[in-house]
């Protein structure tokens, strides 16, 4: 008979083994016309707001990929991990669930399990923590998609230590405009997106309303027995904009959006990718012995193999998966016009998330590990506010933004799972329920200013420097309640200030080159599961401090027009959090709990290439590149490194690469012919957190996508396009959840999206 004591220590050890999965799983120019040819190149210019106001993409110092709309579709970009694919140094961190649960790393800076982002999306320039966008139904009616590579701490409403990336979609114009683009494709996909745009009152009072809605059905089927048929990996979404624009005055602008997405699908098809046969759970010191898994479900010992033979797209689930996500944003931008030179900028935003799953973790027709809840699981609600004074002074050479940031997130009460199992809960004990809440809280003030030294002196044109400053005081609260009281909660207060300082030089018309030093930090934390006097109970913010050169260059080699930006960066890393096990005295007695803490420092450094040809009229050759070095320098303490000595530093793909291009020519009457095409292609990466990882890098792959279609049909704004996706039909893993060394002892993978392929039919009108 197992005692209540022996129940909370299991229950407590094992769900703790699980906490940082379902934490996980928790936490180019402004509008459509923004390409202008204004050199002699037809390339034109791309105007980017990587700065917080509009330049151009070869002047601003910092590096920079940016999309538009056209450039999402000829490349395939519908997630997060084909956004990724098609980035230098940016992957996406997934596995053990849906797909839309991913994260962003780039340069290598991404969270440990329960931790803060590396990387933070912004959605017309509000700061997203509940990670929402990227993911599909994102990418409609879009202006542009800016990635922003390298620390971001100082103009930005929450330090970044990887970079940001900038979801700006297209906003309402003085015009009668818009369009309908209807998807049909394999796997019974059906899509729909459009967008309407028109004055109410001219120049004072323009309204957008966008959407979209998609079907499809998942690539992912379940052989039974228990859920024979069912298939995973579907898409079943809505996702909708409305956008008000108000000008009371030619010096007042008030623009107001509201967005909302909705989805509700059979969740991701985890695929079995290895398994431990000496898994269980070791209650030898509640006088239990050891508890092995096979012991109890003989099956798991020949559940590989049989994965194997079925292939990627067949499983055999135990627990009925879903997912539905509801989300709501509402977002104001007020812009005062106090003079010629000086504006008055707020941005304040609401938001509220509520996700309710079901996850068959162990991917197997066994009761080992999964949750399954009745009530929203991530339920966050998010308020953000930001003021800024931005102007320029001394004849335009000085150009300044100055104000303050804050946010708070709470969550609604009760959040958290119930039906929760993880070997032996759910075989020797009941399936338990776990309770969350939690609360942040952030202020920051800023200012950074950047001084044309050729403006002001007369002397050393096209020498600029730039200076930015920012302090940040941070406060978080979590509280957990799992299988039933005691409740564990802690908070801890964090503050840090970053900087920037960059000196850049326009070398000749066309050719600019900077450097830049700047640094960035990532929140520190409570490990809610640990007593309060244990040294593990908080862990300090992650601090990532780098030197970037770059040179930005667009030429003309003869008839050959060409755009080639290259940056080289060397960041030092302090306070790397990563997560580990570590022996925790609790008020039951001594167990193993996974922990996030500050485990070690680094050195990360890499080049980018972004290029771009057009060797001849209508025809344009695309390519990115990147490198990665990185690795651990110090740990922490011999705990630390007896957790992280050997062990591969993740999300850090060493070579990444895409090429393509595309080519229009008018065919008279019929219209314009567009082809396109674009090959991506990354190394094995790790994803594994220590070296008691099982499976330790995810294997290289390389996705081809392409496009032909038919612009302007007949002299009509009718377009035409077939397209296929991962034309090879690739099958790798890109996502791993790892339990081999857990009591679980499973590895679950998430595998490339099959081949997709179809027709896409577009028509537009108005002015």
């Amino acid at each position: 008979m197992i005692s209540m004591r022996s129940a909370f220590l299991i229950a407590l050890a094992s769900g703790a083994s699980l906490l940082p999965a379902a934490a996980f799983a928790q936490a180019e120019t402004p509008p459509a016309d923004e390409t202008t040819a204004s050199d002699d190149s037809g390339l034109g210019d791309i105007i980017v707001t990587a700065r917080r106001r509009e330049e151009n993409l070869q002047s601003v110092p910092i590096a920079v990929t940016a999309f538009t709309d056209e450039a999402l579709e000829q490349k395939g970009v519908t997630d997060r991990t084909s956004l990724a694919d098609n980035t230098p140094s940016l992957f996406t961190i997934s596995g053990g669930y849906p797909r839309e649960f991913a994260y962003f790393a780039l340069r290598g800076q991404g969270p440990a399990f329960g931790s803060t982002p590396g990387v933070v999306n912004y959605f017309a320039e509000v700061p997203n923590s509940v990670n929402v966008d990227g993911r599909v139904g994102t990418y409609f009616d879009m202006a542009n998609i800016q990635v922003l590579a390298g620390p971001q701490g100082t103009l930005f409403g929450k330090n970044a230590t990887g970079g940001n990336i900038l979801f700006e979609p297209v906003k309402p114009q003085d015009r009668f405009e818009g369009y309908v683009r209807v998807q049909l494709g394999n796997y019974d996909d059906r899509r729909i997106e459009g967008a309407l745009n028109t004055p109410i009152v001219p120049g004072r009072v323009m309204l957008r309303v966008a959407g979209e809605v998609g079907r499809r059905d998942g690539y992912t089927k379940d052989v039974g027995p228990f859920f024979e048929g069912k298939d995973y990996d579907n898409l079943a979404y809505e996702s909708f904009r409305f956008g008000l624009t108000l000008r009371p005055t030619d010096d007042i602008e008030l623009y107001t959006m509201l967005r909302y997405y909705h989805s509700d699908t059979n969740g991701g098809g985890t695929v079995l990718g290895a398994y431990n046969p000496a898994a269980g759970f070791d209650a030898t010191a509640l006088g239990l012995g050891f508890l092995p898994v096979a012991a109890f479900y003989p099956g798991v010992l020949t559940a590989v193999a049989e994965q194997q033979a079925r292939g990627p797209r067949r499983v055999s689930y135990d627990l009925d998966q879903f997912s539905e996500t509801k989300y709501w944003q509402v977002i104001n931008q007020a812009s005062v016009q106090l003079s010629d030179n000086i504006k008055l900028r707020n941005i304040i935003s609401y938001s509220e998330l509520r996700t309710i799953y079901g996850y068959d973790y162990d991917a197997m027709p066994f009761p080992i590990a999964g949750q399954r809840g009745r009530i929203p699981t991530v339920a966050p609600n998010f308020f953000t506010e930001e003021l800024q004074l931005q102007g320029t002074l001394f004849d335009d050479a000085v150009d300044f933004s100055v104000g303050g940031y804050l946010d708070r997130q709470s969550w609604s009460d009760p959040a958290g799972i119930e039906e929760y199992t993880f070997f032996p809960i759910g075989t020797l004990l009941p399936t338990i329920s776990g309770f969350f809440t939690q609360t942040n809280k952030s202020e920051a003030v800023f200012g950074q200013a950047t001084v044309d030294l050729g403006k002001l002196s007369g002397a050393l044109t096209g020498l600029s420097v730039t200076g930015g400053l920012r302090y940040t005081w941070e406060h978080s609260f979590t509280a957990q309640t799992i299988g039933g009281p005691p409740t564990v909660s802690g908070s801890v207060d964090s503050d840090y200030p970053s900087y920037t300082a960059t000196l850049d030089y326009d070398v000749t018309p066309g050719v600019h080159v900077y450097v830049t030093a700047r640094d960035a930090y990532k929140s520190g934390g409570v490990n809610g599961p640990v007593p309060v006097d244990s040294e593990f109970r908080t862990y300090k913010p992650e601090r990532l401090s780098d030197i970037e050169v770059g040179l930005k260059s667009q030429f003309s080699l003869g008839n050959v027009d060409v755009r080639a930006n290259v940056a080289a960066y060397r960041g030092i890393y302090d306070n790397i959090q990563r997560t580990t096990a570590e022996v925790v005295e609790t008020p039951g007695g001594t167990i193993p709990l996974n922990v996030t803490r500050s485990a070690a420092k680094g050195k990360i450094q890499g080049v980018e290439l972004n290029l771009l040809v057009m060797p001849v009229q209508g025809l344009t050759l695309n390519g990115s590149y990147s490198y990665i070095d990185a690795r651990y320098t110090e740990v922490a303490d011999a705990s630390a490194g007896a957790i992280l000595n050997g062990a591969p530093f993740p999300y850090t793909p060493k070579h990444k690469f895409s090429v393509g291009g595309s080519y229009e020519t008018s065919l008279g009457s019929a219209g314009d012919l567009v082809l396109a095409v674009n090959y991506a292609r990354q190394t094995k990466v790790s994803t594994a957190q220590t070296n008691a990882s099982f499976y330790n890098y995810l294997p290289a792959y390389g996705l081809l996508n392409a496009s032909i279609g038919l612009k302007d049909i007949g002299g009509r704004p009718l377009d035409v396009s077939l397209f296929a996706n991962n034309i090879t039909n690739e099958a790798k893993p890109v996502g791993v959840l790892d339990q081999y060394a857990q009591s679980s002892g499973m590895v679950g993978l998430t595998y490339t999206e099959p081949r997709m392929y179809g027709v896409r039919i577009g028509y537009r009108f108005g002015s």
